[in-house]
């Protein structure tokens, strides 16, 4: 028995080598087999973000570069190279969004990148200044949310509060020595964007192919009304409601050489503009809240979003609905002017600006003036500023909202 138990031993150690031996060498061929596909699909991604970049380069050089498709032959070596064909296409002509699709093969291994672009917006800002003047300050009851950027000096009294990356291209001025500005977002120097003098001509253009231009009127009443804008050409003359969607189908609704009262609340996508010189053509009037239909502070995934672009001023009217805050949701921009409060510095104290949106504008306006005493800052006449970001502007934008002129990512899919 001692004889057969140790030949079934050996048997059976004999087996269990055999087995093992082959799972080793099945995993050593496996291994190389992964490297190999490794080192393909590695080399294939590679080629493939050459092609991206080659292109996406194309396009930073001319935006208004045609669809097209391109062929390359990338080599590192002579004998070591892969085959990428791009191919640059317009998905949304009317928002401008263009993607580029760059498929790479090297040795049979195949690897696919797809890149969105649209058009940088000027939305993207919860505050833009050309220039910040030399007697406005941010104080210490001012509070803003989101991207900010300046051109000119920022100029700060006591304890302001930026929660969002600050960028400017001039220094930060301080009121006092007691001033202790709050940049929880970070603070960089150096940083300079220009404000271009086409937008309003832009949301003209916009609005003669698929909007509502209005022309011969020197002052509009507007307001909206979820679903529905009313509007009038005096202050006292009588209403004409309209259904918003068939009032200006592509939501773009321009106003030329004239002054524009606004007020109501928005239901869809809509920018407004005015356009104009003397007087006051070529401002726009915030006559009480202008809100969205569906609150994006409440719901994020509101659709519903304003644009307002003067050629002037953006202006706070000081009226009796003004004097106890105004709530804003919209994207401002005022491409040679401001937003202001109107008799910013003889109106009483009047509250907060609740703005949740953003500012673009070339002057910074003052809404309001302040006394400091003893390192304590009072509003004494105007507003306070409550200035939030709605972050949907980051990727999305009001139909026709003004642009930077540049491109920019907002997907990248591999």
């Amino acid at each position: 028995m001692g004889g057969k138990g140790a030949l079934l031993l050996v048997l059976g150690f004999s087996l269990i080598f055999m087995v093992a031996g082959r799972n080793f060498n099945n995993m050593a061929t496996s291994t190389v087999e992964n490297f190999a596909n490794y080192y393909y699909s590695s080399k294939a991604h590679s080629y493939a973000a050459a092609g991206i970049n080659i292109v996406a380069n194309k396009l930073f050089l001319n935006n208004s570069m045609g669809d097209n498709t391109f062929n390359y032959r990338l080599y590192d070596t002579q004998s070591d190279y892969g085959d990428v064909q791009v191919t640059l296409t317009t998905i949304d002509a009317f928002r401008k969004i263009r993607q580029i699709v760059s498929t790479a093969n090297y040795r049979g291994t195949t690897y696919t990148i797809k890149v969105l672009f649209q058009p940088s917006s000027f939305a993207k800002y919860a505050y833009f200044s050309d220039s910040e003047g030399s007697t406005i300050w941010w104080t210490t009851r001012d509070t803003v949310w989101g991207p900010f950027h300046t051109n000119g000096q920022l100029r700060v009294a006591d304890e302001p509060v930026f929660y969002g990356k600050v960028t400017i291209d001039g220094s930060v001025v301080k009121y006092s020595n007691s001033a202790k500005p709050k940049f929880y977002g970070g603070l960089e120097t150096g940083v300079h964007q220009d404000i271009p003098l086409n937008g309003v001509s832009n949301v003209a253009n916009a609005a003669s192919s698929g909007g509502k231009v209005i022309t011969g009127k020197s002052l509009v009443y507007m307001e909206f009304r979820g679903d529905s804008i009313r509007y009038r050409y005096s202050s006292t003359g009588s209403w004409t409601y309209v259904l918003a969607s068939a009032f200006a189908p592509n939501g773009v609704i321009y106003i030329d050489n004239a002054e524009v009262h606004i007020k109501g609340t928005v239901k869809g996508q809509y920018t407004i503009a005015a356009s104009g010189t003397g007087g006051d053509r070529g401002k726009i009037y915030l006559d009480d809240n202008i809100v969205c239909y569906n609150n994006p502070q409440i719901n994020p995934n509101s659709t519903d979003m304003i644009g307002i672009v003067a050629e002037r001023d953006v202006v706070v009217t000081d009226n009796t609905p003004n004097r106890s805050d105004i709530i804003i949701q919209a994207a401002i921009y005022a491409q040679r002017g401001s937003f202001t409060a109107e008799n910013y510095n003889t109106r009483p104290p009047s509250g907060n600006i609740y703005l949740y949106g953003g500012i673009t504008q070339y002057m910074r306006g003052p809404v309001g003036q302040f006394q400091e005493s003893r390192g304590v800052v009072t509003i004494v006449n105007g507003f306070s500023k409550r200035y939030r970001y709605d972050s949907r502007f980051m990727l999305g934008s009001p139909p026709a909202f003004p642009g930077t002129g540049n491109l920019e990512i907002v997907s990248w899919f591999e």
